[in-house]
């Protein structure tokens, strides 16, 4: 029921007319003619009506599309709730075991493989190729069909001196059978492409695999880089505190003077920011993580620290091995080679076109019908009806598109040649780039690992020497200084190699690392 308090004071008079009872406005005024509402009602629906259609897409599409170019388009409150995106994201509880735990490197991955949507999306590409494959054997068999045609029909029919009248009701109930005896090649070249096409989306599928292993580790070792560079920041921070009060207390003795206390402030502002900006990059690495393993940012588990993870010491291969390796084992290469053979198919298909069509055709059918003419005579009848027939079609002449199919094809086919070369060659760069990458990321492991022994005997020293009153503060705060980076540049560069030994493996096409 209308709740005529909401309306205008025009429609809710109206409605209230309608109703059958006197507008709670107007109770002492003198009442409307049921006519004259009846034709105010009509008048307003007839307005509204027409600003209705005014506004119809086929009349003015203009209304529908952004007013101007500098503003952005406004939807209604309906239209922007039914677009909006609805939250499809499983509770915590459901995506993650319980109770909390941390994750090592494995279970990340067995939770990339499981949630994240790009291996989901590829499954289902190729299932899509797969039922593709599937329907291309469909002109192999034979085909059947039943159709009827059934109704009444009256004509008039001139006569003679006279007009005479046909009324007649007919069902035509036929069943038909065809099946393609000879086509040259074109059911097989259909086939043969659409076979190819889901061997290469199946290799897609295998390389999507590949892809989410590599980018969950690429993520499980910045993130445990964060985590580590944020304990190093932590430590740094202690060392700039010990190095304050080691000032301190030497001003307070007379020893040190204001601008060296002021410089080991500075210093331990320094630290405290290099922390805020640590944990900056642990929020950035979980969003990577976060991707990588399709789950939202908010639910991110915890994993494993960099410390637990073991540092290869070298590859099984050298370079002319992988890079052979690659060329055998990559899924993407091997789906562009299905994709050139899916080409010379098309291009195999495109040229049978030239050729005739031989098949076989058979029907059988009643038809079924009683008629009147004139008046006094009505005939029923059924009879069958069937043929079989050895058909032939042939196209002779059709304006030039057979022949630019094939050129089409041909194109497209050289194309598909020019993708693969150039996959080839680049499958050969990431291997020997990952291979280098690796070999130095071992090299600057074991400087970095050097670098902070070295480092953290110096800041022992000069610290010592300092409160002795041996050294100066400028030269405490550059070996604080210098451990603090040669605890940074140990932590990315172990980082650094274990992901420069995982790239390795995917440049070869394997998840497992050679």
């Amino acid at each position: 029921m209308i709740n005529n308090s909401n309306l205008a004071p025009p429609m809710r008079l109206i409605l209230d007319w309608l109703d059958g009872r006197q507008p709670q406005s107007t109770r002492t005024r003198a009442t409307v003619s049921s006519s004259s509402g009846l034709g105010l009602l009509v008048l307003v629906c007839s307005l509204a009506g027409c600003s209705t259609i005014a506004a119809r897409p086929e009349l003015s599409p203009g209304s529908w599309a952004p007013l101007t170019v500098m503003n952005e388009w406004m939807p209604t409150r309906a239209v922007a709730g039914q677009y909006a995106v609805q939250n499809t994201q499983v509770p915590r509880a459901s995506v993650l075991a319980q109770p909390p735990q941390t994750y090592d490197l494995t279970a990340l991955i067995d939770m990339a493989l499981r949630n994240n949507p790009v291996t989901r999306r590829q499954w289902q590409a190729a299932r899509s190729a797969a039922a593709q494959f599937g329907a291309a054997q469909a002109p192999f068999y034979p085909q059947f069909d039943v159709q009827s045609a059934t109704g009444y029909q009256r004509t008039i029919i001139e006569l003679p001196a006279t007009v005479g009248k046909l009324e007649q009701w007919q069902s035509e109930p036929v069943a038909e059978l065809t099946y393609v005896l000879l086509d040259f090649g074109r059911r097989r070249s259909m086939a043969e492409a659409a076979r190819n096409r889901l061997i290469a989306s199946n290799f897609t599928f295998n390389r999507a695999i590949q892809n989410v292993v590599f980018g969950t580790q690429s993520a499980f070792y910045s993130i445990d880089a964060a985590h580590a560079a944020v304990t190093a920041a932590h430590q740094n921070l202690r060392l700039a505190q010990t190095d304050f009060e080691a000032v301190r207390q030497r001003v307070d003795l007379g020893l040190a003077t204001e601008p060296e206390l002021l410089l080991a402030k500075e210093r331990f502002a320094e630290s405290r920011f290099d922390l805020a900006n640590a944990h900056l990059l642990v929020h950035d690495a979980e969003a990577q993580l976060a991707i990588a393993l399709g789950v939202p940012a908010n639910q991110v588990p915890a994993a494993q620290g960099l410390e637990n993870q073991a540092v290869p010491n070298s590859l099984k291969a050298n370079v002319e091995q992988l890079i052979a390796q690659a060329s055998r084992e990559r899924p993407d290469l091997a789906a562009r080679v299905a994709n050139l053979r899916a080409s010379e198919a098309d291009v195999a298909q495109a040229k049978a076109q030239f050729y005739p069509v031989l098949g076989l055709s058979a029907n059988y059918g009643e038809n079924v019908w009683n008629f009147t003419f004139g008046s006094p005579r009505t005939v029923q009848t059924a009879q069958p009806q069937y043929s079989g027939m050895l058909t032939l079609k042939w196209d002779i002449f059709t304006g030039f598109r057979r022949l630019n199919d094939v050129r089409r094809s041909e194109a497209d086919r050289e194309a598909a040649r020019a993708d693969l070369k150039l996959l080839e060659l680049d499958t050969a760069a990431q291997v020997w780039r990952a291979y280098y990458e690796f070999q130095t990321s071992s090299s600057k492991y074991e400087y970095a690992r050097s670098l902070l022994a070295a480092a953290h005997e110096s800041y022992d020293a000069n610290l010592e020497t300092y409160r002795q009153g041996l050294s100066t503060i400028v030269e405490l705060l550059t070996a604080e200084r210098d451990l603090a980076g040669a605890r940074y540049t140990l932590i990315q560069s172990k980082a650094e190699l274990l992901t420069a030994y995982a790239a390795v493996a995917y440049a070869a096409g394997s998840v497992a690392v050679p």
